[in-house]
């Protein structure tokens, strides 16, 4: 596994109705463009201000994060719908960050040139 990967558990209903855990691996490689994505990811969520555009905006991140970060193995929804709501904001934002720490950090020292 490398060093950057990420283990998450998602609960999956089963034919009874009830949650089991699944566990999914992220990605062992993500190509440099993903880090842009992200950030975008990031900042539509920083400037969402009203219910609708904060719905889309997290629909958007759990989106990238299923898609891009998880490789499709689960859906935005399959996230939405797995994660407990007490920790689903900040394992959100963990994932996106995971991504986009060292562009963060370069780009706020670039600004303050």
């Amino acid at each position: 596994m490398s060093k950057y990967q990420t283990t998450i558990k998602l609960m999956k209903k089963n034919e009874d109705g009830k949650y089991k855990q699944v566990q999914f691996k992220s990605a062992e490689f993500l190509p440099g463009p993903v880090v842009e994505e992200a950030a975008e990811v990031m900042e539509g969520m920083q400037n969402a201000v009203d219910g609708k555009s904060v719905s889309e905006a997290l629909s958007r991140a759990y989106s990238f994060i299923a898609d891009t970060l998880f490789e499709g193995q689960f859906t935005g929804e399959d996230y939405r719908q797995g994660i407990d709501a007490r920790e689903i904001a900040p394992l959100t934002g963990k994932l996106l960050k995971s991504v986009t720490a060292g562009f963060d950090e370069t780009y706020t020292e670039t600004k303050k040139k």
